[in-house]
């Protein structure tokens, strides 16, 4: 059997990115057959290793290996070079104050090169795996950055959620951090849960794995060493509430 993994919300935390991959080497030498796999963003946002999560990220899209679409924060930092105000632009959202502190960090850190790299990244997902044909986005079709796709609903909502794209067998969506894997009438709506972003206090990182004829999903789970995060938060001088964040999920 052939197999995709599919990765959502990095969120610029390269630790939980390592082990993620390194997982997904070690499925394969356990007999899994992945043949690719799929980021959905956020690739940079609140933890301080944006340069290095995009280096690992250039290595594997070189190789063919992986397909990675823009998220929320990744699109902020977009918007905000080169034609905007840059930090400026940052510090007009709506975001708390840590979260602008976080983002603000993460345009100076990228430089040039690396803001440049989240531009060119696309909005959307559209490829075939197997004989299915598959849409990714980070929130939801309708509305790529802002939309909200949430987790444990009736077949119904996501019904909804998946009648835009209805002619793609399924639908992967990032935006609720806790996976999700529900069948309809349309499609299926996958949503591989959280790699980089704590939602809860109880969080453990997760990750689709597809099986491409089938669409079977289950979700594997790998831990990683938040400490290391943690001094590099305050190492950098970045707002405590990051802490709080990796450790208890949004504030």
């Amino acid at each position: 059997m052939v197999y995709i993994a599919v990765l959502a919300n990095v969120n610029g935390n390269l630790p939980a990115l390592a082990k993620a991959l390194e997982k997904i080497e070690t499925l394969r030498e356990e007999g899994y057959e992945i043949e690719k796999y799929y980021i959905l963003g956020n690739v940079v946002g609140l933890f301080p290793y944006p340069q290095e999560v995009l280096d690992t990220l250039d290595d594997l899209i070189r190789n063919n290996r992986v397909s990675v679409i823009r998220g929320e924060f990744d699109q902020v930092i977009a918007a905000s070079d080169p034609h905007a105000e840059g930090p400026d632009y940052i510090e007009k959202t709506d975001y708390p104050e840590y979260v602008k502190r976080a983002l603000k960090y993460t345009w100076e850190a990228l430089g040039h090169d690396g803001r440049e790299f989240i531009r060119d990244l696309p909005i959307y997902l559209v490829d075939r795996i197997g004989k299915n044909d598959i849409f990714g986005v980070y929130g939801s079709p309708l509305d790529p950055f802002g939309g909200k796709v949430l987790p444990e609903q009736p077949t119904s909502y996501y019904e909804t959620i998946m009648r835009p794209v209805k002619d793609y067998e399924i639908l992967f969506v990032a935006s609720p951090r806790y996976p999700v894997n529900a069948m309809t009438r349309y499609g299926r709506v996958v949503c591989p849960g959280s790699i980089g972003f704590p939602p809860g206090r109880e969080h453990r990182a997760t990750f689709a794995l597809v099986d491409v004829d089938t669409l079977h999903t289950k979700f594997i789970e790998v831990e990683y060493d938040k400490r290391l995060i943690e001094e590099r938060i305050r190492r950098e001088g970045l707002p405590e509430e990051l802490v709080k964040v990796l450790y208890h999920g949004r504030i």
